[in-house]
């Protein structure tokens, strides 16, 4: 009966021992894996994790970031607390959460106890306070003994796992970069705004003046995270009179639900976005978006949007949670199904959307204007007669572009339409906006487009 009392007490701590927690806007999960060996393993998606052996006992320690209040990191940047009151701050919240995690496993280890001795011996009085007893003894001589043995100072040079394998140079690079996210946008609401200014200039020479269209769609594409592009297409849309915005995907960067809690400022757009999904995006991501009452996300199939009919598929790498670029077999499907909706339209689309242009090629000659993006590499041209437009990275690459050699610019795309005889909406003309930092300031350019 002890020996059941005692398995059962430890099945119970391993099955049932997971526990949540918040520590300053972030939620993290907790739990005990029993006879392993004696680590600490912190995951942190997407990155990867990191463990060290803390411990003599056989107990696998696993916490993981599970989600990220953005509302409440906002409020404490706010706040602005010292870093000697935020450390105060945090050891507290985490000391707390160690309290409770360490009751909870208490009682489980005395029901698990109590349910290993009626297991063996029924509804029995005295094998049941004795199996408690004996759960009770061996969560307080395990937990106990955890504790007595557990190097904190290990965690200072642990074994990097995925991603954070390059650690030191991610930690370094954590530290400037949202540090320069955040005030680089709101370096970048100020620039828009003047932006504005500028093309009102420019509008008073002729024939630029003529080419204020019935429609202006802002095209965008792989943001990859960052903050300061939410900004900055913020006030474009704000400032300039942009009826739609056309994403072309890569929004996140490994399409994981913590990323999700980046597209809150997607909020406070007021006009239409469509977002078609690119490789680095996910049904978790997609899912993110459609929570958002002005977002359309285009998987597949025509849509019209203020009589501008935009034919577009989903990359089909989005449809799982692998990031990585879709073999040729799976690739020329798609190739085949944008050609099968394009004969299938009731009209010609007008647009044609896709990230990976690979996709839309098959269309070239057959739609006005295909949009896409993936290659970072923005472009305009035409091509038997369809014009291609390519945003580039209206997010620099996101936290990738720090690292480059060569610096990467944001850019997006105004695109003007006119409506003809027939009330059908055709591209007049594009405004190219790239931006660098502040020092390189940035670069305005217009391509007219016959009629």
């Amino acid at each position: 009966m002890i020996v059941a009392a005692l398995l059962t007490a430890l099945l119970f701590i391993s099955l049932l021992g997971r526990m949540s927690f918040m520590v300053e806007g972030m939620e993290f999960e907790v739990a005990l894996k029993l006879f392993n060996k004696g680590e600490t393993q912190i995951n942190i998606p997407p990155v990867g994790s990191l463990s060290a052996h803390t411990h003599l006992t056989p107990v696998k320690i696993m916490i993981g970031l599970e989600n990220i209040d953005i509302d409440v990191l906002q409020q404490l940047l706010k706040e602005a607390p010292s870093s000697t009151a935020l450390a105060a701050q945090i050891k507290k919240s985490l000391q707390k959460a160690a309290a409770v995690y360490l009751l909870r496993l208490v009682l489980l280890g005395v029901l698990g106890g109590l349910t290993g001795a009626a297991l063996v011996c029924g509804n029995k009085k005295r094998p049941a306070v004795q199996g408690a007893a004996a759960g009770l003894c061996i969560s307080i001589l395990l937990l106990g003994f955890t504790y007595g043995t557990y190097r904190v100072d290990k965690l200072q040079s642990p074994e990097y796992h995925g991603a954070l394998k390059a650690a030191p140079w991610v930690i370094g690079l954590a530290e400037n970069a949202f540090q320069k996210f955040n005030v680089l946008g709101e370096q970048m609401q100020v620039i828009a705004v003047n932006l504005n200014n500028i093309f009102e200039s420019i509008d008073e020479i002729e024939p630029l003046s003529e080419e204020k269209g019935d429609l202006l769609v802002l095209h965008v594409s792989d943001i990859h995270n960052n903050p300061a592009a939410h900004k900055f297409l913020l006030q474009i849309v704000k400032t300039f009179p942009v009826d739609l915005v056309i994403d072309t995907g890569d929004i996140t960067d490994y399409g994981t639900p913590v990323e999700g809690q980046l597209l809150k400022g997607l909020t406070d757009l007021e006009v239409p976005y469509l977002f078609v999904p690119g490789n680095h995006d996910s049904p978790d991501v997609i899912k993110e978006l459609s929570r958002y009452p002005q977002v359309q996300v285009l998987t597949g199939g025509t849509v019209d949007v203020q009589g501008l009919r935009i034919l577009a598929l989903a990359d089909p790498s989005s449809g799982s949670r692998q990031i990585g670029t879709a073999s040729p077999e799976v690739m020329e499907k798609s190739r085949e199904r944008m050609l099968r909706l394009w004969e299938e339209s009731a009209k010609t689309p007008h647009v044609a959307a896709v990230h990976d242009f690979t996709i839309a090629d098959p269309l070239v000659g057959k739609v006005p204007l295909i949009l896409y993006g993936h290659s970072h590499q923005f472009s305009i041209k035409e091509e038997s007669g369809t014009v291609l437009v390519c945003a580039g990275t209206s997010g620099a690459a996101g936290i990738r572009g720090l690292q480059a050699v060569k610096e990467i610019p944001y850019s997006v795309v105004l695109l003007h339409f006119k409506r003809n005889e027939q009330n059908e909406l055709y591209l007049t003309a594009t405004d190219t906006i790239k931006l660098y930092n502040l020092e390189k300031g940035f670069t305005l350019e217009r391509k007219l487009f016959n009629d």
